[in-house]
C-alpha cells in the first residue's frame, strides 16, 4: 500500500466568458479582486479538512511527480495566483519532485507575458492551450472570447518559448459538416508550431445547446476522429489513449494517473480526488470548503478500472477478470473485428477504432462475470 499523495489537481473556476457548451464549474466574476480573495479563502479552508481527511486515512503528502492547475481559465489567476500558490504549498511543507510535471490551462487571450514568466518561475513546466479549432468560424460558434488572431499569437509565443506544451481541439462541431471543416487541415497548421501534444475532444452538449440542430452526423464524427487518430499517428504522435495524441515521451504524466486509477487529490470547486487505496472519492462543493465523500466498493472499482485500462495504452489486464475462458472468447471476437491494437498472454490494447467503440466494448465486458 503506498500512503504517500504524489498527484495534485488544482480547479480555478473563473473565466472571462462562459462558453455556450463548456459544462466544467466556471463563474465570471463581477468584483473580481474581492472574489480572488474569496477563493484563496476556500483554498486555505479546504486544504486544512483535506490534510484532516488525509492523515485520517492513514496518508501523507510525497513530493508532487505532478501538478495540474484547470478550470475555469487558469491563466487569469496571474502572477498574483503564482505567488499565492507558492505560498499555499509552502506552508504546508509541499514540495515538488525534481521531475514534476506541473501544467497550467491556458486559453487565448487570457494569459500575458509576465504572468507565464511567474508560473514558469514557480515550477510550471507544461501548458494546455485551449484553441480547439484553427478555423475562425468555428471559434465564433463555440462561443469563444477570443478571435483567430488571438490563437496565432498564443501559437507563435508557446513555439517561440519551445515549452512543453498541448493543444486542445474539437470534433463534431456546429455547422462542421454544411461546411466541410476539414479538421486534419487544420491540424497540418498547427504542427508548424512544435506542440508535443494533442487532446482531441468530441463535443458534447444537452438538448438545450444554441446549435444542436447544426451538429454533424455521428459518421460525420466518426470519420473525423479515424481521419485524425490516423494523420496524428503518421506524424510521429503516438495515440495513448481514446483523446490523446503525443510525442514520445511527452505523454501528459498527470493524466495517465487518472488512466492507471492511482491517487489524485484535488482542492477547489468541484474538483475531484481520490485515493486508490482506500477506494475513496471526494468531490469539492462548490459555494463552501466542503466535500463530499463516496467510498466504491470492490466490484465498482473493479469496473473502473477496467474502463480506464481500456482507455489507454496501459491496455487490460487479464487478471482482472474472473470469468477467463469468456473474456478470452470475447477477445478473439474483438480481434477478428479489428478492434485490437495487439495482445499477448496477459493483456489486450485497444487501436482507434476500438476507442471509437469503447462504450459498446464495455457492455460487451459486463455481460460476463467480471469479479
Amino acid at each position: 500500500m503506498n500512503n504517500k499523495v504524489e498527484s495534485l489537481y488544482l480547479h480555478f473556476p473563473f473565466c472571462k466568458h462562459l462558453c455556450n457548451y463548456c459544462d466544467f464549474f466556471k463563474k465570471v466574476p463581477v468584483n473580481s479582486d474581492l472574489e480572488i480573495n474569496d477563493f484563496h479563502t476556500y483554498m486555505d479552508n479546504a486544504f486544512a479538512l483535506h490534510n484532516k481527511l488525509m492523515a485520517e486515512n492513514d496518508l501523507s503528502w510525497g513530493k508532487l511527480k505532478t501538478l495540474y492547475i484547470g478550470g475555469g481559465t487558469p491563466s487569469l489567476w496571474g502572477e498574483a495566483g503564482s505567488h499565492y500558490l507558492k505560498n499555499l504549498l509552502d506552508s504546508h511543507r509541499i514540495k515538488l519532485d525534481s521531475e514534476c510535471e506541473f501544467t497550467l490551462e491556458v486559453n487565448p487571450a487570457s494569459w500575458t507575458k509576465e504572468s507565464i514568466e511567474s508560473w514558469e518561475s514557480i515550477g510550471v513546466n507544461r501548458f494546455s492551450l485551449g484553441i480547439q479549432s484553427l478555423q475562425a468560424e468555428s471559434i465564433k460558434h463555440l462561443d469563444r472570447i477570443h478571435n483567430i488572431n488571438d490563437v496565432l499569437d498564443t501559437l507563435e509565443y508557446f513555439k517561440s518559448k519551445k515549452v512543453n506544451y498541448s493543444m486542445d481541439f474539437m470534433l463534431g462541431l456546429p455547422f462542421s459538416e454544411e461546411n466541410k471543416r476539414d479538421v486534419v487541415a487544420e491540424l497540418a497548421d498547427a504542427l508548424k508550431y512544435n506542440p508535443s501534444h494533442f487532446s482531441v475532444y468530441i463535443l458534447t452538449v444537452k438538448d438545450n445547446y444554441p446549435h444542436y440542430k447544426n451538429l454533424p452526423t455521428e459518421e460525420w464524427i466518426e470519420t473525423e476522429y479515424l481521419d485524425v487518430a490516423k494523420f496524428l499517428k503518421l506524424n510521429g504522435f503516438n495515440h495513448y489513449e481514446v483523446s490523446n495524441f503525443a510525442k514520445v515521451g511527452l505523454e501528459s504524466k498527470h493524466n495517465l494517473r487518472y488512466w492507471k486509477s492511482a491517487s489524485v487529490a484535488a482542492l477547489g470547486p468541484s474538483a475531484t480526488g481520490f485515493f486508490s487505496d482506500k477506494k475513496l472519492r471526494y468531490k469539492w462543493k462548490t459555494k463552501e470548503a466542503q466535500y463530499d465523500l463516496e467510498e466504491l466498493s470492490d466490484e465498482a472499482f473493479l469496473l473502473e478500472k477496467i474502463y480506464m485500462s481500456l482507455r489507454s495504452s496501459e491496455g487490460l489486464d487479464i487478471n482482472l477478470i474472473k470469468n477467463k475462458l469468456a473474456y478470452l472468447t470475447l477477445v478473439s471476437t474483438w480481434e477478428i473485428k479489428g478492434y485490437l491494437q495487439s495482445r499477448n498472454a496477459e493483456k489486450i490494447f485497444l487501436n482507434t477504432q476500438g476507442y471509437l467503440l469503447l462504450d459498446s466494448l464495455m457492455n460487451d465486458l459486463f455481460a460476463l462475470d467480471l469479479a
